[in-house]
């Protein structure tokens, strides 16, 4: 007979617990390879193909810094991120717990 067949009650409707078991075994993944990302290793593969006998992730950076020294902010930005990592943005908060005073104005 069939498993969700075994699972029903007699009025048709699935009865409490699972009875039919799990797929998947304590601690083993149910996507063990992970979810592929079709684009990021289509790019890699072509960042190492050769075009006019240099890697074209060469030729990418090889024009990247020919844009830094042109004064393209954009360019030098991305290559100072890489270098030194990105700039923390520091929030300022307080911690006091003060009311919030509110004015009432009356234009009596």
């Amino acid at each position: 007979m069939n498993k969700q067949t075994d699972n029903k009650r007699s009025n048709g409707q699935f009865a409490k617990g699972n009875n039919l078991g799990n797929r998947f075994k304590k601690g083993q993944s149910g996507n063990p390879n992970g979810r592929r990302n079709a684009y990021s290793d289509l790019i890699k593969e072509m960042s190492f193909s050769e075009s006019n006998g240099k890697e074209r992730r060469e030729i990418i950076l090889n024009k990247l810094f020919q844009l830094a020294e042109r004064g393209d902010l954009r360019a030098i930005q991305f290559i100072v991120e890489r270098m030194e990592g990105k700039a923390l943005e520091r929030q300022e908060r307080t911690t006091k717990s003060e009311p919030i005073q509110v004015m009432v104005i009356d234009d009596q």
